[in-house]
């Protein structure tokens, strides 16, 4: 099976920072599209999972930490690994962010390498969680004797029936 390039959606009301974001992520091999706002960005979301989500917290119509709850209150996209970035940098909205379901935070301006690093973390750990879910599958279906389920997901991983 071909490895595709892991998915980040970036969320900032910022253009600059987002076209910035992005920049940094295509250049290192990541595919990326962007939501200004909480509100789009759930829309994206429900339309395409991202394998990781870097998330501003002070936006419009729908604030950060709100679209994390949302997210994570979600059973398709609860999974997804979030980073907040954000210029706040008090102790308070760290743990808040925390609180909420953030699995990172990172502070602005941005650090190219450091970002790229985060992400990297997160898409592995994305991946990991999806391989697990897969195998989860299988094995249920192994258990409760659905044999032609079985064949399809394995049939998904690469492997073909020798019957």
């Amino acid at each position: 099976m071909p490895n595709k390039r892991p998915y980040i959606l970036v969320v900032d009301d910022n253009k600059i920072t987002t076209k910035l974001m992005r920049r940094y992520l295509e250049a290192h091999d990541f595919e990326c599209d962007e939501a200004y706002d909480g509100i789009e960005c759930l829309e994206k979301v429900s339309k395409r999972l991202p394998d990781a989500i870097i998330l501003d917290v002070m936006m419009p119509r729908l604030d950060g930490f709100d679209t994390i709850k949302a997210l994570k209150s979600d059973p398709r996209s609860a999974l997804v690994p979030v980073t907040i970035v954000t210029a706040l940098n008090d102790i308070a909205t760290q743990v808040r962010a925390v609180e909420v379901g953030a699995d990172d935070f990172l502070t602005k301006p941005i650090e190219e390498k450091l970002i790229i690093t985060k992400v990297r973390v997160l898409t592995g750990w994305a991946q990991e969680r999806k391989a697990n879910e897969r195998l989860r599958t299988i094995i249920n279906g192994l258990m409760n004797g659905n044999r032609s389920a079985v064949e399809d997901l394995l049939s998904k991983e690469g492997f073909t029936s020798q019957t």
